[in-house]
């Protein structure tokens, strides 16, 4: 069953449920209303009778009763049927001589007017019992043909508004759930259009503020991060391609050159063969990277508080160690951020290689912890300003850089792992030259 038409059921089944509700409600109330009408008028019948009984002769030894007393008083209209029977105290009956029907004999009764609903042959009848001393006990009844009759009428009326009100439920609730559930129509269009057709440019065209808007919405910014996350996929392969040219191509010239050159001086093959090892270890290290910048490999890490003061000191021991340069730490206000802390050290060690490479040899390299914000500082000759923007980009090297070792993928990496973070990255001139570069987690990602 579909949606619209499941909204549409419940639509009609909770205004059944309130029509039943209130229909069986007023029912109840309307018929309590008319007997409460007939209760009073058959126990004021009552009262008057007793008031009537001192008034009466000896009569009874010959079981007649005066027309006065079972007959309405004056001044007051009477019922336009009454049934009466008197049981005298030996257990004999009166009634009116012109009274067609029988009422049955009276249970165990008081002073106090008992009310009885029954039917007798066929009639339904209000009945009315209480004893009175001077005369014996006394029932008068009423017929209730008026009274079921109004309550039929009642119930048909109530049952036809019921029926009504459940059919327009229905019906409304599925114009509702129609035109409520257009956006999810449109958005079923666009996935099956996606999937047939891979087209990531489909949009769902919904201007409304409610939740069916934006689930539209966030489909749309879906697609769009599907279509972004594609066209960089697309580029990364196409720029990966062309960045693994260059040294296949050398490591297929020197294997060439050292298969034909079988009587090379022993100098000039191991001046061969290291070359060989250098490109082997740069395409190593390029084809290590492409996969780390196209696979999220920190995604399992578990995030903790860690430390950026902690985290910087004991990348600084590791990399003097391995360049043998002087490496600082610098801490104003060392930040505890909510990370993974293999992704951070990895960016760090990014940041560390980058300015390796362009700082001169013996010269110090500075680690500045600001709060959430690490800067790498190098000695270097710093990052021309049309290139500052650029640094991070995938493969991007600028004119100087090609001359050095490197796939230019190590920056990108440092603002991929910067943003899986909520955080940004800058290059930007040293105060007292070089290059200053690093990234800022931002306030929204600072520890207590």
């Amino acid at each position: 069953m579909t949606i619209r038409r499941r909204l549409a059921l419940v639509s009609a089944l909770a205004v059944a449920v309130a029509v039943v509700a209130v229909a069986g409600a007023s029912y109840l109330v309307a018929r309590q209303e008319l007997l409460a009408e007939i209760d009073a008028s058959l126990v004021e019948r009552m009262e008057i009778v007793a008031r009537a009984s001192g008034d009466l002769r000896p009569t009874f030894r010959e079981r007649i009763v005066p027309r006065p007393f079972f007959g309405p008083p004056e001044g007051r209209p009477s019922f336009d049927t009454l049934f009466y029977q008197l049981t005298l105290p030996d257990g004999s009956t009166i009634v009116p001589p012109d009274q067609t029907l029988n009422l049955p004999p009276p249970g165990p009764v008081g002073r106090e007017p008992t009310i009885a609903d029954l039917r007798i042959d066929g009639i339904h009848v209000r009945m009315v019992s209480a004893d009175i001393p001077a005369l014996g006990t006394v029932q008068i009844a009423r017929p209730l043909d008026e009274v079921d009759a109004t309550l039929a009428g009642l119930g048909l009326v109530l049952a036809g508004v019921g029926i009504l009100g459940t059919i327009g439920a229905g019906l409304v609730g599925l114009w509702v759930a129609r035109s409520t559930l257009r956006p999810i129509d449109e958005l079923t269009d666009a996935a099956e259009h996606v999937a047939a057709t891979q087209d990531l440019d489909a949009r769902i065209d919904v201007d409304r503020g409610d939740e069916l808007g934006r689930l539209a919405r966030a489909f749309d910014t879906m697609l769009a991060a599907l279509e972004s996350s594609r066209e960089q996929q697309r580029r990364l392969v196409r720029d990966a391609g062309h960045e693994l040219k260059t040294p296949l191509t050398a490591l297929r010239a020197n294997i060439e050159l050292l298969a034909k050159a079988e009587d090379l001086p022993a100098a000039e093959r191991a001046a061969l063969v290291a070359s060989l090892e250098a490109e082997v270890v740069e395409l190593t290290d390029l084809v290590g990277e492409v996969v780390d910048v196209a696979s999220d490999r920190y995604a399992d890490e578990p995030i903790e508080r860690i430390d950026l003061g902690e985290l910087a000191t004991d990348a600084a021991e590791r990399w003097s160690r391995r360049t043998g340069r002087s490496i600082s730490v610098r801490t104003d206000a060392a930040g505890v951020v909510e990370g993974r802390a293999a992704a951070l050290r990895r960016a760090l060690d990014n940041l560390l290689d980058n300015a390796d490479k362009w700082s001169p040899p013996e010269a110090p390299i500075v680690i500045d912890i600001g709060g959430a914000r690490v800067t790498v500082i190098d000695r270097g000759p710093g990052i021309a300003p049309e290139d500052q923007d650029r640094v991070f980009d995938r493969f991007y090297r600028s004119a100087d850089a090609r001359r050095l070792p490197g796939s230019g993928l190590g920056l990108s990496i440092v603002r991929q792992i910067a943003e899986d973070h909520g955080g940004s990255v800058f290059a930007e001139a040293a105060s007292d030259g070089g290059a200053a570069v690093g990234f800022d987690l931002g306030a929204a990602h600072r520890g207590s």
